[in-house]
C-alpha cells in the first residue's frame, strides 16, 4: 500500500462522487485479495462529505482510508477537507490532510508520521505555492499571473 494506492483511491472516489449510483457503499475485491470498499455521501455538492474510500489486507491488517470529512472556511474561501489515513508501516506517512477550494487554485497538503509531526506541508493561494519540509527548510514559488 504506498503511492499507487492513494491513486487508486482518489480515482474511486472521483467515480463514487460522480453521481453513478446511489448513495451506498460497494465492496470490491483486488487481484491480490484485498478488498477495497467505496462509501458515496454527499454526491450533490461540490465537496462529497461522507464519500470515502478504504481498502485492507486481511493477512496483515493493514488499512489505508480516505474520506471527504466536511468543509470549512479559510480566510473568506470555502474549503472541502479529505483525510487519507495508512497503518501501513511501510508508507512514509500515516495520515495526509488536504484542504482545497472549488476551483482547486487554493488548497492545503500536509502529511504526518504516526507520531503525529508534520512530514511536510504545501499550499498554494493567490498563485503561491509554499512547501515546508520535515526540517523545517521552506521553499517558495510564484506562478506568472
Amino acid at each position: 500500500m504506498n503511492l499507487k494506492w492513494l491513486i487508486v483511491a482518489i480515482l474511486l472516489i472521483a467515480v463514487a462522487a460522480s453521481g453513478c449510483g446511489d448513495k451506498d457503499t460497494e465492496t470490491y475485491e483486488t487481484e491480490d485479495g484485498q478488498k477495497v470498499q467505496v462509501t458515496t455521501g454527499d454526491e450533490d455538492g461540490w465537496c462529497p462529505v461522507g464519500t470515502s474510500w478504504k481498502t485492507s489486507n486481511p493477512t496483515t491488517g493493514e488499512e489505508v482510508s480516505m474520506v471527504y470529512t466536511g468543509t470549512k472556511e479559510i480566510d473568506g474561501i470555502s474549503m472541502c477537507v479529505m483525510e487519507y489515513k495508512s497503518t501501513n508501516p511501510d508508507d512514509e506517512v500515516a495520515r495526509v490532510e488536504y484542504i482545497f477550494s472549488e476551483d482547486s487554485e487554493t488548497f492545503s497538503w500536509k502529511s504526518y508520521y504516526e507520531n503525529g509531526t508534520i512530514q511536510s506541508e504545501m499550499t498554494m493561494k493567490d498563485g503561491k505555492m509554499t512547501m515546508v519540509d520535515e526540517n523545517g527548510q521552506i521553499t517558495e514559488y510564484e506562478s506568472n499571473q
